[in-house]
């Protein structure tokens, strides 16, 4: 039976919606494997005390170059910071200091663990940037699909509210993350519970709330790109649009952008060189003009 445009499965699970995704990853994959021969980098550099919590980074020819994270996607299940390390190319050469961040991946551990070992480590990156080669006040963080969420998780201005603590309790203190670039992102999860994904995923009812970055918009001290493809569906296109739409409601430097022609995977083509559009929005984020 064919897939109608607003099947469920369709809309929030971009492998039903983009029949060749498997050659996006492929390229991915060849790219990140040229980079690594081409780049200096330093790989499996711990930032936790888990197996995933690891990092590469491919430094800039200047110490205490502007720091630019990237979290990969996979919808929170599988992929891998090496089939990313391709993104070194678009930000090397213009002098920014590039780190590569796996994470804990579902089922080992629960979508909420996850949330939570992010932010630690990107306060970890944040102490350690000297010793990354770069400079601790200019940090900023991009991440696709699952990462994108996951960067959001991580700036919420609530974080680690719960029973027995405060509002915000573990949140990222200001200033820390300058500006972050989210790429084809979910922002509010309660559509996960009904697609095949969440039988390795796990994620269960009670903790949609939590890790639903809609419900728990960040910080207004963080500048926000938001970016989307037109040729995703129109579900996951209103995943971004709406949560722009909050963030800007909410007072934070939020802008909003299409790449137009592009789907859940093809969009990060427009990150393998200095000159191409969404490396320019993320170089922009960091601070860095051409």
């Amino acid at each position: 039976m064919s897939v109608v445009p607003d099947d469920h499965e369709w809309q929030y699970n971009p492998r039903h919606s983009v029949p060749d995704f498997a050659r996006h990853a492929e390229r991915a994959a060849a790219l990140s494997r040229a980079a690594r021969e081409r780049n200096a980098g330093r790989y499996d550099i711990a930032y936790g005390d888990t197996p995933l919590s690891t990092l590469d980074v491919f430094p800039a020819a200047a110490p205490g170059a502007p720091l630019h994270v990237f979290l990969h996607g996979g919808y929170w299940r599988g992929r891998d910071k090496a089939d990313y390390s391709y993104v070194a190319d678009a930000l090397v050469p213009r002098g920014v200091t590039t780190v590569v961040m796996n994470y804990d991946l579902c089922p080992a551990a629960t979508l909420p663990e996850i949330a939570r070992r992010t932010r630690e480590g990107l306060r970890w990156i944040h102490r350690n940037a000297a010793s990354l080669g770069g400079d601790p006040d200019r940090l900023t963080v991009s991440g696709h699909s699952a990462g994108a969420h996951l960067i959001a998780m991580a700036l919420a201005e609530d974080a680690g509210a719960g029973a027995g603590a405060g509002a915000g309790a573990d949140r990222l203190e200001d200033g820390v993350v300058k500006a972050a670039v989210l790429i084809s992102g979910i922002y509010e999860l309660a559509p996960v519970l009904d697609i095949t994904v969440n039988e390795t995923i796990g994620l269960r009812p009670e903790m949609v709330d939590g890790v639903s970055p809609m419900r728990h918009p960040p910080s207004s001290a963080t500048a926000l790109t938001v970016v989307v493809g037109s040729a995703e569906t129109p579900a996951w296109i209103a995943q971004s649009r709406d949560f722009a739409t909050l963030c800007q409601c909410r007072g934070s430097r939020c802008t909003y952008h299409t790449l137009a022609g592009e789907d859940h995977f093809s969009i990060m083509a427009r990150m393998e060189r200095p000159d191409d559009a969404l490396s320019r929005l993320v170089l922009d984020a960091a601070g860095v003009k051409e």
